[in-house]
């Protein structure tokens, strides 16, 4: 017996063995047949071994992933907190402008205005005792002046208007004057005039309260100003010449306090033996105003 042949009936006890085929009654002559040596050879001769198949694994094709055209990958948006809503502005309503204010003049002490369509000005200013004279708003010279006292009865009042008469020398409450001007008439005449004097025994004159001119009142109304200055006001003529009085500022004047002049001592002359001292002598004082 071939080899082929054996395993062609090796092969058929496998395939009745498993029930592959459906078991046949074995005749004697059959499995005598089969069980001689001659009888199998011939069979595994004549027998044509079928090739088994050959299992060959196929490879697995390991899917690759295509992208999708044409698809942008975005990213998934991360939550936020939201922010709390603003209030809503209010409408801004457009006001219509207001009109500039005119500007109104402030009258400063000192400061006057001083009338530029004037040939001849006079500004009597109360608060710094002084008159100012102009010629068509130039200041042609600043004299320091006295004006009446801050009492009821003797202080100056406010006033504007045209210088009026000369008066060369008269007589008031007991003294002379010089060079007068008369401006108006209140409870007296009011004048611009030379301080008032008192004749000494050689016809010297005596003047009172030249301390005053520029830093206080003195007067009983009129304005007072330095024998000097009146001469010159004099010769400057300022007869029909506009001029101005300011209020009398009577708080500042009755709340001034003048400083006290103190008088020089002089040394008593060393006594001599012998000589008795000479006493001093008593002198008259002159009187006011």
């Amino acid at each position: 017996m071939t080899r082929v042949q054996l395993l062609f009936v090796a092969a058929l006890i496998t395939v009745f063995s498993y029930g592959l085929l459906p078991a046949q009654p074995a005749t004697p002559v059959a499995v005598a047949e089969a069980a001689s040596p001659a009888a199998v050879e011939p069979a595994l001769a004549e027998a044509t071994p079928t090739p088994r198949p050959t299992f060959t694994p196929v490879p697995t094709a390991t899917p690759t992933v295509k992208p999708t055209e044409g698809v942008t990958a975005t990213a998934t948006p991360t939550a936020t907190a939201e922010a709390p809503a603003l209030p809503e502005e209010a409408e801004v309503v457009e006001e219509a402008p207001l009109p500039t204010p005119t500007a109104i003049p402030t009258i400063v002490p000192g400061d006057p205005h001083p009338h530029p369509e004037e040939p001849r000005f006079l500004y009597i200013d109360q608060y710094t005792q002084r008159l100012y004279v102009y010629e068509y708003g130039e200041l042609i010279r600043e004299i320091p002046c006295s004006t009446g006292l801050p009492e009821s009865d003797k202080y100056t009042p406010a006033a504007v208007g045209r210088v009026s008469d000369y008066w060369p020398t008269f007589t008031s409450f007991g003294t002379q004057c010089d060079n007068g001007w008369l401006l108006f008439k209140s409870s007296g005449n009011i004048l611009i005039h030379s301080l008032p004097y008192l004749p000494d025994e050689l016809g010297n004159k005596i003047y009172q309260d030249a301390d005053a001119l520029g830093v206080r009142p003195s007067s009983h109304g009129c304005i007072r100003i330095s024998p000097a200055d009146a001469e010159w006001l004099t010769a400057y003529n300022p007869r029909g010449a506009l001029f101005e009085v300011t209020e009398p500022y009577l708080d500042k004047w009755l709340a001034f306090t003048p400083e006290p002049t103190v008088a020089p001592v002089e040394a008593e002359p060393a006594a001599v033996e012998g000589v008795p001292a000479a006493e001093p002598t008593a002198t008259a004082a002159a009187p006011a105003q």
